[in-house]
């Protein structure tokens, strides 16, 4: 049952649903991700990423007019998708901070929304970006300026959450320690990437999709108990 209260976190598992139908949207474009500029296998990671007027060349000048529309109809499906997991993220905390009885662990239900507002703030910066180069501009100063940072704040805040949570599941029950370990990846490879950024950012980006599926099972799974573990 949904709102059986010893699984008290399992009403969070219906996020699924939606976060399935958003993908779902933006797998729905065709991208011809093999086009991404090196070392990115994602024409959007790749964009995401960009730093200055060569770095967009290098990452446009490829695709045609339709395709850099397709990348601008992902970025419109973006919005709901970062709704929906950002809520997530927020409320899963907030819960857990609940059910532990940790009202610090409450409070900090506040990152999912500088998460999502780093994420709206990155889209606006690319859609801009797409505009300005369909347009015939060859300076997209702001916007590469401004890109960067809202990027890694999203990833790299994503990447410490899931390790904060880390930390406070791996001293729950059996389960949630094994999810727990898994929850640490996104910040290893954040570093690693740090230290060598060609070989490593793939796999990171692809971590943090990772971390939401083990909090989905976490949010499933949760047992209530006198000592709360799951």
């Amino acid at each position: 049952m949904i709102n059986n209260p010893n699984y008290p976190l399992r009403s969070l598992g219906l996020f699924i649903l939606p976060l399935v139908v958003c993908l779902g949207l933006m797998r729905s474009v065709s991208l011809p991700n093999e086009k991404a500029r090196p070392p990115y296998n994602s024409l959007i990671i790749a964009l995401e990423f960009v730093h200055s007027a060569v770095d967009v060349a290098n990452t446009l000048e490829v695709l045609s007019r339709e395709e850099i529309m397709g990348l601008d109809r992902v970025n419109y499906f973006d919005f709901i998708f970062m709704a929906v997991y950002s809520s997530f993220l927020s409320l899963f905390i907030y819960k857990l901070g609940v059910v532990s009885n940790q009202p610090a662990v409450k409070s900090m239900a506040w990152a999912g929304l500088i998460i999502f507002t780093s994420d709206l703030l990155e889209n606006v910066m690319m859609l801009s970006i797409t505009s300005k180069y369909l347009d015939g501009g060859m300076s997209f100063s702001p916007y590469t300026s401004f890109l960067p940072l809202f990027t890694w704040a999203k990833w790299g805040l994503l990447a410490v959450i899931f390790a904060w949570l880390g930390t406070l599941l791996i001293q729950k029950g059996s389960l949630s320690k094994v999810l727990s370990l898994i929850l640490f990846i996104p910040g290893i490879l954040l570093a690693l990437a740090i230290v060598d950024y060609f070989s490593w950012i793939n796999r990171f980006t692809t971590s943090i999709f990772l971390g939401f599926i083990i909090l989905l099972i976490f949010a499933v799974c949760f047992r209530k108990t006198e000592q709360y573990q799951a």
